[in-house]
């Protein structure tokens, strides 16, 4: 038998003190999401759509642990969509990074702009990434960018196409209102065995190692979390920040964004009696 993996959880609101990232955690599992509200200007900051979202998958692999990850997510999507009368459009969003294990093999899956890190025993590294939605993004904003230097200015001025793009074949996919989207979802496994540790992130924490480069590297955040706790990581993504605040160094929309972190962590192996002869 397996020694049982270590979690460990860290999270950090942004700006408002309120945060709308979420941490969902079972004895071999772990759903982590990152919420949006809706795309407009009084949009709703509570968090109730993440909140429901993760109870629900959770309870979803509880019930069946072997369920196929883009089923458990395309059925809580229509759950909540359908109890809460979501509109496909009009409704609050999430992205969603799940991290499930047994003896055998470790399965993940991520909706959206929270990655999954993958950390092996000989030292590599995979990055589980769903870009679809930084491309489209990225795409719209080159083009009016020609026109518009302001980023709150054109992040106003794309929402419509950005909308109009989502949970689009020829778009990106997004947890919301559309139960086809967990199936469009990005999916891996690796062998446990081969498995030190996995870390799932939001973008709020993502951006210190892929924009910030502060840890350097994912193997430098690794090492930071399991020396320092994970916590650490992400202060030392907000402290980055902190000292960035007009947002010139590294160009984005705020200071500070929600972060969230789980951090999976393999034990080595007890060797077999024959080994220990």
């Amino acid at each position: 038998m397996r020694p049982p993996a270590r979690v460990h959880i860290a999270e950090r609101p942004g700006e408002d003190g309120r945060s709308e990232d979420r941490v969902f955690a079972a004895d071999n599992a772990v759903v982590v999401l990152d919420g949006v509200s809706p795309l407009r200007s009084d949009g709703d900051r509570s968090g109730w759509y993440p909140d429901a979202l993760g109870q629900r998958i959770l309870e979803l692999l509880e019930v069946d642990p072997a369920a196929e990850l883009p089923d458990v997510l395309a059925t809580a999507i229509d759950h909540v969509a359908k109890k809460h009368s979501l509109i496909p459009g009009k409704a609050p969003a999430s992205t969603v990074s799940i991290a499930r294990w047994d003896d055998d093999h470790i399965e993940c899956l991520v909706l959206g702009d929270s990655p999954i890190v993958v950390f092996g025993r000989d030292g590599g590294t995979d990055v589980l990434r769903d870009s679809r939605h930084d491309v489209v993004v990225a795409g719209l904003r080159r083009d009016a960018g020609q026109h518009i230097d302001d980023l709150q200015e054109l992040i106003r001025a794309t929402r419509p196409a950005k909308l109009a793009r989502m949970n689009r074949p020829d778009g990106y996919w997004i947890a919301e209102a559309t139960p086809e989207a967990g199936h469009r979802a990005i999916v891996r496994s690796w062998p446990t065995e081969d498995v030190r540790a996995v870390l799932a992130v939001t973008d709020g924490v993502s951006c210190g190692i892929d924009e910030y480069h502060v840890p350097p590297s994912w193997p430098s955040a690794l090492a930071l979390a399991l020396t320092d706790g994970l916590e650490a990581l992400v202060d030392t993504v907000h402290k980055a920040e902190a000292g960035d605040p007009n947002c010139e160094r590294w160009r984005r929309p705020k200071t500070h964004d929600d972060k969230a972190a789980a951090l999976i962590a393999f034990p080595e192996p007890k060797p077999s009696e024959d080994e220990t002869r």
